[in-house]
């Protein structure tokens, strides 16, 4: 399988995924002069040479307007959506449901069944550790890009 077939964590190597990685969080097209800037490339060149390499990995596409991520189908990044310049989990969306779905059992009248509320608990705490753990994930992904420097977020 060549390179385009891979997940980008693995066919990317540091600089290329921190650009993908800027592109994806963007949302939106970004031009070769933009990047250069955003990354602190020192030419044009080194920008372009970036965004042509996802291009012919099928991981951006070029448009009138500039360059745009294209959100990858396999690999571990399909497990985030980009959203207001941050990489969310999509399972957040998961946990948040068995939490609400949790707290209305326990406080609904007539839902009292102990091994009912225990699954619920039990199934809670699981899924909103994971989605812990997943948003600790996305915030270290985010980092690749600012450097550790959080106020560089993308979507300002």
């Amino acid at each position: 399988m060549g390179e385009k077939g891979r997940d980008p964590l693995e066919a990317l190597g540091g600089t290329a995924l921190r650009v993908y990685l800027y592109l994806l969080l963007a949302r939106r097209p970004v031009g070769v002069r933009e990047l250069q800037r955003r990354m602190g490339f020192s030419s044009p060149s080194t920008a372009r040479h970036h965004l042509e390499r996802l291009t012919a990995l099928g991981l951006a596409v070029k448009t009138p307007e500039g360059y745009r991520a294209v959100p990858p189908r396999k690999g571990l990044l399909r497990l985030f959506v980009a959203t207001r310049g941050r990489l969310v989990p999509v399972s957040l969306a998961a946990a948040a449901f068995t939490a609400a779905a949790t707290v209305a059992y326990l406080v609904l009248p007539g839902c009292r069944d102990p091994a009912a509320a225990a699954a619920l608990l039990a199934s809670s705490a699981a899924q909103l550790l994971a989605a812990r753990q997943a948003l600790q994930a996305a915030r270290e992904l985010e980092e690749l890009i600012t450097g550790g420097e959080g106020e560089n977020r993308v979507g300002r």
